[in-house]
């Protein structure tokens, strides 16, 4: 299945628990949604700004429906940049993914897609994945992934409920940092500006200190000089090593994906599914 069609899969529940929170609204509740997000993000850099908030679940629809088919086709697209380098990514049968900020479901949906599209390279057959977020209403949407993907990987999904500006909701959670690979879709831009006192950071700096040797860490962001800079501060700071990168340059979703996927939610809300965009993205690696 493609992205599109997975997105479809996951919209048609969260549009049903839009319906039943918000009945004949949830439409029109959608709609402010996506508009609440465009706004939330256009001011991702204001000091102080709110955390979104995605508890609603026609916030959760609005974001699936706008940039989940589109973002997790940029994570494959960054992995089949890697593996340009590095052939195969993967040198295990079973392998561990933590997806920082992963509750929306971009970064496993990507994985999954790539190892399926590219098993003749990738000899995975299990993946134990770490959905780490702080909005625990995501646990219910990707946890059975792999019976829509139609797939014969064996995925373990495990949702954490995971708040970065919060040391006691990470510092006892030991799991998790033995991934091989470590996915930050959109987050870093997401949680920047709320790094009160350095709390984000001290974060970014623990996961890189105790990740294991030779993990890998993907991060794909929008085009801002602000997010990259902050990012690649921290992670040369740790001594990481960049396998592959691009700075602010403009990609959108390969040509098997198709918006027309989503059928009637595309007339519904007066907005259609993002698509072209500047991205930023490395992938690192601890020595």
């Amino acid at each position: 299945m493609t992205s599109f069609e997975l997105v479809k899969v996951a919209l048609d529940s969260l549009y049903a628990e839009a319906q039943a929170e918000h009945g004949k609204k949830a439409d029109a509740t959608i709609a402010a949604c996506i508009e609440y997000l465009a706004k939330s993000y256009s001011g991702l850099n204001t000091p102080g700004r709110a955390a979104v908030d995605y508890k609603d679940p026609a916030t959760r629809f609005a974001y699936v429906y706008k940039y989940v088919a589109s973002h997790s086709d940029y994570v494959v697209q960054v992995l089949e940049a890697l593996q340009k380098q590095r052939k195969p990514i993967f040198g295990a049968e079973n392998i561990r993914v933590s997806c920082v900020g992963g509750g929306p479901g971009s970064d496993i949906v990507g994985v999954l897609r790539y190892l399926d599209e590219n098993k003749h390279v990738e000899k995975v057959s299990k993946v134990t994945c770490y959905l780490l977020d702080r909005e625990q209403a995501w646990a219910d949407t990707w946890t059975e992934l792999d019976d829509s993907l139609k797939t014969d990987l064996v995925l373990h999904a495990n949702f954490q409920p995971l708040d970065v500006t919060d040391p006691d909701s990470w510092a006892q959670q030991k799991k998790f940092l033995q991934a091989d690979l470590f996915t930050m879709s959109y987050f870093v831009s997401e949680v920047k500006s709320l790094d009160s006192g350095g709390v984000v950071s001290t974060f970014w700096k623990t996961l890189f200190k105790n990740a294991k040797s030779g993990a890998l860490f993907l991060y794909d962001d929008n085009g801002h000089d602000s997010f990259n800079n902050y990012f690649d501060a921290l992670w040369k700071a740790e001594g990481l090593k960049c396998i592959v990168e691009a700075t602010n340059s403009w990609v959108w979703p390969r040509g098997n994906e198709q918006k027309s996927e989503l059928g009637d939610y595309l007339n519904k809300f007066g907005q259609q599914p993002k698509l072209k965009t500047p991205l930023s993205y490395r992938v690192l690696q601890k020595l």
